[in-house]
């Protein structure tokens, strides 16, 4: 009778060598200060804010196109309004990745 079973690769055994140790790591002040004042109903505002210009912009080229604009200048407004876009998704990140790094440390 023969065994068949996989074959364990041994590539995995440094894995657990790669994780980050220790968990406490020391928040830096703008971390502490973004997590302040993610808490806040400002910033509730402030991203409820974000979040609907993000998907307002995503309208600028239906009107464009809508209105007969040239290509050049839709695409234009294409590349204008994903930059705006990632930047505001960047900061909304920041803030909550920040609050993340707070909670964990808790």
């Amino acid at each position: 009778m023969t065994v068949k079973a996989a074959i364990k690769p041994d590539f995995f055994v440094n894995v657990p060598s790669l994780a980050k140790t220790g968990g406490n790591e020391a928040l830096t002040e703008e971390e502490l200060a973004l997590h302040a004042m993610s808490q806040t109903a400002g910033w509730k505002i402030f991203k409820d804010i974000a979040i609907s210009v993000t998907s307002e912009l995503g309208g600028i080229n239906k009107l464009a196109i809508s209105q007969g604009l040239p290509l050049d200048e839709i695409g234009r407004n294409a590349v204008v309004v994903s930059l705006a876009q990632e930047a505001i998704e960047r900061l909304l990140n920041k803030v909550a990745d920040a609050s993340e790094a707070c909670a964990k440390n808790e």
